[in-house]
């Protein structure tokens, strides 16, 4: 990565439906120059997926919760750890499911507790049933801690300008 890099993804973070026409325009380049280096950054990784940020609030979801989950220590059966084995299938019930919350991210961790989970949910009701009922049913779950989100006066995406080459 270099410096054009850097400046096409700072770009692309302000704003995510910038044409390469107009990003090309922007930062002074040729657009088959950009088109390409956009191309690479997928390619590579780097750039994972194009997405909007949305209020999550204005489409029904009015709780966020972050929940802490102790897993069960044990050997593992598969080539993935009891933790990854217990985040994929939270979130694909998640995912499938109707009555369930959303889980927008799933996190493996250090500490008392094993996974963090980050949980929206349309009401009270809903993040109940996910803690008490759905949790419960999963034969690994030893402990579950529960913090709601009051508000959330601060979000950022990644400060790229650190990322220098």
């Amino acid at each position: 990565m270099d410096g054009l890099d850097i400046e096409i993804l700072s770009e692309l973070v302000k704003d995510g439906r910038i044409t390469v026409s107009d990003l090309a325009k922007k930062l002074g380049v040729p657009r088959t120059t950009l088109d390409s280096r956009m191309r690479k950054l997928v390619e590579s990784g780097i750039i994972k997926r194009f997405t909007a940020l949305i209020d999550y609030k204005k489409i029904g979801y009015q709780i966020t919760a972050f929940v802490l989950v102790q897993i069960k220590r044990r050997k593992p059966e598969q080539e993935k750890s009891n933790q990854e084995i217990f985040i994929e299938e939270i979130a694909k019930e998640s995912e499938v499911r109707e009555d369930l919350p959303w889980v927008e991210e799933a996190h493996i961790i250090t500490g008392d507790y094993d996974v963090l989970l980050k949980v929206r949910a349309r009401d009270m009701d809903e993040l109940t049933r996910f803690l008490i009922t759905e949790l419960a049913r999963h034969p690994d779950v030893e402990r579950t801690h529960t913090m709601m989100v009051l508000k959330s006066p601060y979000s950022s995406v990644a400060p790229l300008e650190k990322f220098s080459p």
